[in-house]
Order: C-alpha cells, then structure tokens, then sequence
C-alpha cells in the first residue's frame, strides 16, 4: 500500500489512479445518555472531499458506472 500523509492510491481497472483517504464510517445510535456516534466500518474520502462506502470486499468502491477502483490495504 502506498501511504503518504494518510492518502492512499486506489487504482481502476483500466489503469487509472486516484489519491484517497480511508477514513472511519460513523453511524448514530440510541443510548440512555441520547445518541452517540459509534464506528461501523470504514469509508473512503476522495480528494475533492466527497465520502464513497466500500463495497462488501471491502476493498474496492465504485466512483460512477464501469469505474471500479480497488485500494490494496
């Protein structure tokens, strides 16, 4: 895996590369205190800042229609 500063290369298919982050995926749940935020796996967070889900391998995602990105973690 290639980690500079936390970023990530994930690479398509066809070749292309992308920079991204793995960054933790948070959901709300209910607790007696009120609702916390608990960590249910992880997401990744692209250059521009916008946050894709990993697919159930949990290591590739998909950025559009046919384009398929895997992060070698």
């Amino acid at each position: 895996m290639n980690k500079v500063n936390g970023w990530t290369i994930a690479t398509a298919l066809n070749g292309d590369k992308i920079r991204v982050k793995i960054v933790p995926l948070q959901m709300p749940q209910n607790s007696r205190e009120g609702t916390i935020l608990v960590e249910v796996g992880k997401e990744i967070q692209l250059e521009s800042g916008e946050n894709r889900r990993f697919n159930i391998d949990g290591h590739s995602f998909y950025l559009g229609m046919n384009q398929l990105y895997r992060v070698s973690i």
